[in-house]
């Protein structure tokens, strides 16, 4: 039985953590712009071309998306092709009763990848740039293992009303959630992940043979799924923010088709419309190449509607949707 009080408690915890990484981004975002002198030149009012020829940085295509950044959360704004700074103020205020809410784990994760961006400036393929998936799948297994990660596995979990005996798909599985999804179901249930890393996918493989954990893992992409088993409950977490929106419906047609009646799709994403400013933490997740944005929450809805699968469509908190495919 699914406790909705447990579960809207687990959501607000991880949109509380959500929200928090969007403003230390910000914060981030302002110290970029002023250690390399980029509010110093944009104080002239210059044009994007003056921009990218006085600050001086060899990666232009990660400047041009930096301003671009700048640009959407409101620092600078455009005028007859002139750049112009606006008086950009942000409160950074943590609501008191969610400071017990706040996980340590993900802040070294992202501290790592702010340091990034200054050898990205230099260029994209520098060797301290940590995330790519294949190159760098210690460093995504590190992200994938923190307190935050297990939150929010734990809550797409509960939000599933995963037992024992279930049967699990789960898309963009990652290094760490295999195992994490295979103990729960044991060995009378059965856990299919899919990634398109294989070294993350060897990552996930030699965790579950160390916990003994019969789960199966695919490496493939996403957009190519033809499963053929039947499922409990599919999952999508950290996924659609991979994927172009045009390929949402393919994707997600396809999960949908693997449920059984009555079955859960779990899609956990922090949804663009949900966070204000959320562009300031996507800048620095495009430091992996593959990343293209955020999903908005709406898209992803009419995406579902728009398929003909008679489903219950619940949103939970700002990061998580619930779809049932009715019996």
């Amino acid at each position: 039985m699914i406790r909705m009080d447990t579960v809207e408690r687990l959501v607000s915890v991880v949109d509380s953590n959500i929200e928090q990484m969007v403003r230390m981004a910000i914060l981030h975002i302002i110290q970029l712009g002023t250690k390399h002198g980029i509010f110093k030149v944009l104080s002239r009012e210059p044009t994007y071309q003056e921009v990218l020829d006085s600050v001086g940085l060899p990666n232009r295509r990660l400047l041009l998306e930096f301003l671009n950044t700048l640009k959407a959360i409101g620092i600078i704004e455009e005028k007859e092709g002139r750049l112009k700074l606006n008086g950009f103020s942000c409160t950074l205020k943590v609501p008191q009763e969610h400071y017990d809410s706040l996980l340590p784990g993900w802040v070294s994760t992202l501290e790592e990848i702010y340091r990034m961006v200054d050898y990205a400036f230099i260029t994209p393929t520098h060797p301290h740039v940590l995330m790519d998936f294949d190159k760098d799948a210690d460093f995504w297994d590190i992200r994938m293992t923190t307190d935050f990660a297990d939150l929010y596995r734990k809550t797409i979990s509960v939000a599933a009303g995963l037992e024992q005996g279930m049967s699990v798909l789960d898309l963009g599985c990652g290094s760490a959630a295999p195992s994490y999804f295979g103990r729960i179901v044991g060995y009378d249930g059965f856990y299919t992940g899919v990634d398109y890393s294989s070294a993350i996918l060897e990552i996930a493989k030699s965790r579950a043979e160390t916990d003994n954990l019969p789960v199966e893992l695919k490496e493939l992409d996403v957009r190519l799924i033809r499963p053929v088993n039947e499922y409990d409950v599919a999952v999508i977490s950290y996924l659609l923010e991979y994927l172009k929106p045009d390929d949402y419906g393919r994707v997600l047609k396809r999960t949908l088709e693997t449920l059984k009646p009555g079955g859960r799709l779990i899609i956990l994403e922090p949804f663009r419309e949900e966070f204000k400013h959320i562009e300031a933490l996507e800048f620095f997740e495009k430091l992996n190449k593959d990343f293209v944005g955020f999903p908005r929450r709406n898209d992803v809805i009419r995406t579902i509607e728009g398929n003909g699968f008679d489903v219950s469509i619940e949103p939970l908190g700002r990061s998580l949707l619930r779809v049932t495919l009715m019996p």
